[in-house]
């Protein structure tokens, strides 16, 4: 089963742009597992982080869920043109009902350890102090991004007005609350990269072709590397911010002056395959490691290897549960369908 992002039947030049969008899309996966791996071994204390895994991580950082947000935002012309009875209807099956799902698995895993109360949990999900509070807020996010695009369709209002939306949001949060990150500045700066991806698919090879001038290049190069200089350095506040994100910008925009350039081949084959089951290796791995940090860890003495063990587990266990729901089609009912038969496509 593929991730919602995936297209197929499509002529030959789409197909060869989902080929670039499931490596980048893999790449930024990964780049979450990593700095998952990072943050779980700074809070349970499973090894002493080195410097050099906290700076990859605060670059990495700027950069994985803006990338992922704009990928995904790229797919929605195409969705909204097959209509709102099969857009809405798939949005909920492959987001809504995965996020229900392993909301609840990551809250079991949680409270089993003891460290959440049962009737905290509701409040939590709807409306988390600390946007950080459950790895699934990506999905949480995205759905409602996606509602939010069905209703500019509706209102028969360009997409890149949500980019407009979505960037006063996070400006009137900084300037009402100026605190390093909230859920509603989180929430507005990412809105407004999705629906710059509805907006850039619409022009895509003139935007590739002009960001591949040497000059252009070069300039977009700095443009990208000096928020990453001033977030390291500790200057200012950097992520999730709207002053700075000409940055994320920047780099996105070299991802699609030279990654449309990509052929599939055995060296791109693994990543395409992460990116195309994307959403299997991003429900999963957190949990994972939560069990593997409270559970495993405390009796293993490796030091720093847990890093490239959790990211081997990390990696692994979701890889061998996309082949187990392809056997098991039951499987697939804890992940992106629904347990009761749907109509396909097809049948309309």
């Amino acid at each position: 089963m593929r991730s919602p992002e995936v297209t197929s039947g499509e002529p030959t030049v789409t197909r060869k742009r989902a080929i670039w969008m499931d490596v980048v899309r893999g790449l930024a996966i990964i780049a979450v597992i990593y700095g998952h791996v990072e943050n779980v071994a700074k809070i349970e204390a499973v090894f002493e982080r080195e410097d050099w895994m906290v700076t990859t991580n605060m670059t990495l950082v700027l950069l994985r869920m803006p990338m992922l947000m704009f990928l995904s935002g790229m797919l929605v012309p195409r969705s909204i043109a097959k209509g709102w009875k099969m857009f809405l209807p798939g949005k909920f099956t492959k987001l809504a009902w995965p996020y229900a799902v392993w909301i609840a698995v990551f809250f079991t895993v949680v409270w089993i350890r003891g460290g959440a109360e049962l009737s905290q949990i509701p409040m939590e999900i709807i409306n988390p102090e600390n946007p950080n509070m459950t790895p699934l807020w990506y999905l949480r996010n995205l759905f409602f991004y996606y509602l939010i695009a069905q209703a500019l369709t509706w209102l028969r209002l360009p997409l890149w007005s949500g980019a407009a939306l979505g960037f006063g949001i996070c400006v009137y949060q900084v300037i009402d609350n100026p605190q390093i990150d909230t859920t509603p500045l989180r929430w507005g700066y990412l809105m407004t990269f999705f629906f710059l991806g509805c907006l850039t698919m619409q022009h895509l090879d003139k935007i590739s072709r002009f960001c591949r001038k040497p000059v252009v290049t070069l300039l977009l190069a700095v443009a990208f590397v000096i928020p990453v200089y001033i977030y390291l350095q500790g200057i200012a506040p950097v992520r999730y911010r709207p002053e700075f994100i000409w940055g994320p910008i920047a780099f996105i925009c070299l991802i699609l002056a030279f990654a449309p350039l990509l052929k599939s081949s055995r060296y791109t084959k693994p990543l395409q395959f992460i990116g195309r089951y994307s959403l299997y290796y991003y429900v999963m791995h957190y949990p994972i490691f939560l069990v593997y940090a409270w559970w495993i860890a405390p009796h293993v003495e490796i030091g720093t290897a847990h890093y490239p063990v959790m990211m081997a587990i990390g990696l692994i266990i979701p890889t061998l549960t996309v082949y187990a729901c392809q056997k098991v089609p039951a499987l697939r009912w804890i992940f992106f369908e629904l347990p009761w038969p749907r109509k396909k496509a097809s049948a309309r």
